[in-house]
């Protein structure tokens, strides 16, 4: 042995150990910096899911008095024309509620699809952002870990070296 042998290990031990570290340290920001967006995402797409059924609820009552103004009008016409309100003015009138009334019951229900999709993606976001953040500890646990095992293995390769010579010297 040239006598640099022993030095270089123990160097090559602690880059290699405070590498790992590192790496683990690094992952484990990454980690909580990812969980932090996911955990924005959520709050945002359960922002747009309130914001989306406020829209259809008021989407929905400007159709309705829409409808009821409609219908009005056409109570008015009717009347004004000297028709009575039977027959076939009365069926007109009825198919035409019965048509406002499918209208915005469909408005409602697409508002509400609409933002129970922003809400179910605000549920997964916000799951995501808690796996991820859970993740974050790992990740620096296993750094640590692969640090400490890379000293170890360091100190067996030197005690190693060391026997050897050891036995050479003898």
């Amino acid at each position: 042995m040239t006598g640099y042998e022993i030095p270089l290990l123990i160097a090559a031990t602690a880059a290699a150990g405070y590498s790992a570290h590192q790496q683990g340290q690094t992952a484990a920001r990454q980690a909580k910096a990812e969980a932090a967006w996911m955990d924005y995402n959520a709050k945002v797409a359960q922002k747009e899911a309130d914001s989306e059924r406020q829209a259809a609820e008021f989407e929905s009552q400007q159709h309705q008095r829409q409808s009821e103004q409609l219908l009005k009008r056409h109570r008015a016409l009717v009347g004004k024309s000297g028709v009575t309100m039977e027959g076939s003015p009365l069926l007109v009138m009825e198919d035409t509620a019965a048509q406002l009334t499918l209208e915005n019951a469909m408005i409602r229900q697409q508002g509400l699809r609409r933002s129970e999709a922003y809400r179910s993606q605000s549920i997964l976001d916000f799951a995501k952002s808690r796996f991820t953040s859970k993740s974050a500890k790992g990740y620096s646990q296993a750094g640590t870990i692969r640090a400490g095992s890379s000293l170890l293995e360091g100190g067996s390769k030197l005690a190693y070296m060391k026997s050897q010579s050891s036995k050479g010297s003898e």
